[in-house]
Formats: C-alpha cells, structure tokens, sequence
C-alpha cells in the first residue's frame, strides 16, 4: 500500500491524522505520512482517504 497526499489541494484540517494518527500528522499546513502501514489495506487508512474533505489523499495498493 502506497499512500500520498497532494499538497496543492491538503488544507491541513487534521482528520487523517485523527482518524489514523500512526499514518499521518499534520506538519506545518500540510498533512504529512509518517509511517506507509503493511500491504493489507487498513481501515483507518480507508476512513481517513475517505473522509478527506478536499479529497487530498490517494491509496494505492
């Protein structure tokens, strides 16, 4: 699993970091990921991609 987060359209709202805080953090006024979890999707990974207001973060598997 691959997650990345395009910082042109992240407005650092922090849910990601909330809903999978061993993912993500938001640094500055951008969320960042701290950790690329195991090969099998995660479902706090899931809730956060999915939850991301401005549709910010993308998961490749």
């Amino acid at each position: 699993m691959t997650i990345t987060i395009d910082t042109t359209r992240c407005i650092g709202c922090g849910m990601c970091a909330y809903a999978a805080p061993q993912v993500f953090r938001v640094v500055g006024k951008y969320s960042t990921v701290i950790a690329q979890p195991a090969a099998s999707r995660d479902p706090k990974v899931s809730n956060a991609e999915n939850g991301c207001p401005v549709n910010a973060i993308t998961v490749a598997k």
